[in-house]
């Protein structure tokens, strides 16, 4: 999606699809590959995803076609970038230093 999404309208994007379509958040290679550099499970990151807790920070930022956003806890961050209106990739994720 070529459309930059406030942080409101993004979060709001991500519950939707968490909640209703979850079955259309797929995980890129690159995301995969740092999952395992950072000890961190895939189901670490639908974690993530779905806590209150999570926020987007920033503006979405256009990269290879897409905006995309960060969305972080206090340990993980997660980028994301959505490929239509009810599904999004994980674009890579890290666990944060302390």
């Amino acid at each position: 999606m070529t459309k930059r999404l406030d942080k409101t309208e993004a979060r709001k994007r991500v519950v939707e699809i968490v909640s209703r379509h979850p079955s259309n958040i797929r995980f890129s290679r690159h995301a995969l590959e740092e999952l395992k550099n950072d000890s961190l499970i895939v189901s670490d990151i639908l974690n993530v995803i779905r806590s209150p807790a999570a926020r987007i920070v920033g503006e979405g930022e256009y990269e290879r076609g897409s905006f995309r956003y960060r969305l972080e806890t206090n340990r993980i961050a997660v980028l994301i970038a959505f490929d239509s209106p009810v599904s999004f990739v994980v674009v890579t994720a890290w666990r944060k230093k302390s």
